[in-house]
């Protein structure tokens, strides 16, 4: 991180102070995005965090159309717990 300094005005004070708070952010944190967002509309290098964003999209597409669930395949949580219980009974092979 580089430190910047900058005015703003009183107003600009307490409106930033209030929406950070609202978000659970810091101040810092809420004019990072702000800023994030006014330079994404401009030409030039892309922001390290969309392209970590675009990353993750990508990779979990990739993920999604190689990890299919088999047809007919039905979630049954009790019978998942009952499994995992079995596994961690005292005396039972892991």
């Amino acid at each position: 991180m580089i430190r910047k300094q900058l005015y703003i005005t009183e107003q600009q004070e307490h409106a930033l102070k209030r929406r950070a708070k609202a978000l659970g952010v810091s101040e810092a944190e809420l004019i990072r995005r702000a800023l994030d967002a006014m330079l994404r509309d401009q030409p030039g290098e892309p922001l390290p965090r969309r392209d970590a964003l675009h990353g993750l999209l990508e990779y979990t597409r990739r993920l999604a159309e190689t990890h299919r669930t088999p047809a007919g395949f039905r979630f049954d949580r009790e019978a998942l717990y009952a499994e995992r219980e079995e596994q961690l009974r005292p005396g039972t092979r892991r």
